[in-house]
């Protein structure tokens, strides 16, 4: 006697249940995976910071910001024109070398890899672009900035940020100190939140303060 197989219809209804769980699960997998990224990167933020400041006090001045290096009257112009994502390596670079306040520096686990392309020397060259954007607000740059200038009088030394789940890169860190809500389409103007939403706008921003949630933290 053959034995009786599944019918269509309880099949069927065995694909649905497992479609119904994973529409569950799978949402609740990507929102754990968020919030591990977003507590990566306030972890470490905090061991940037204790380089930073182990820094200043070797140095008497923070580690100079990427504005800092491109500005033509801080640093003889060195660094002017240079990309970005240049300019924080060499920022970085600093905790490492020639003395060591980290081993190494962590990578934004938000950041996508391989997103520039840009010319140097006749040649097209890719790189990855994953470090944290770091700016100092030093007195070179608030002779050049009234924005820098008062973001020092507030308190604020330096700053950093990641771009959080939303991945955006277009802003200004000095903005979202100030609690700047005007300025180009697009721009991100607050401090991550996870109430507004696991993926929602906002930089995770850290500064000499500590953790920043709101304007003057």
């Amino acid at each position: 006697m053959r034995g009786r197989g599944f019918t269509l219809i309880e099949l069927l209804i065995v694909v649905a249940i497992i479609a119904i769980l994973a529409a569950i699960a799978v949402p609740n997998f990507l929102e754990a995976q968020v919030r591990s990224k977003v507590s990566r990167v306030k972890a470490d933020m905090r061991s940037i910071a204790t380089a930073v400041e182990a820094y200043a006090v070797d140095w008497n001045i923070p580690v100079p910001g990427v504005i800092y290096l491109q500005n033509a009257n801080c640093c003889s112009g060195r660094y002017k024109g240079v990309d970005d994502e240049i300019v924080r390596g060499v920022v970085m670079a600093m905790l490492t070398t020639p003395v060591a306040y980290m081993s190494s520096v962590p990578q934004d686990a938000f950041k996508p890899k391989g997103a520039l392309s840009f010319p140097t020397g006749g040649n097209v060259v890719r790189m990855d672009r994953y470090l944290y954007a770091y700016q100092s607000f030093d007195s070179c740059q608030q002779k050049g900035n009234a924005n820098y200038a008062a973001r020092a009088r507030e308190g604020y030394t330096w700053a950093m940020r990641s771009t959080g789940p939303a991945l955006n890169e277009h802003g200004y860190i000095w903005k979202i100190l100030a609690g700047t809500t005007t300025g180009a389409q697009g721009e991100t103007f607050c401090a991550y939140d996870p109430s507004n939403g696991t993926v929602s706008q906002g930089w995770i921003v850290r500064s000499n303060k500590g953790q920043f949630t709101a304007p003057g933290s």
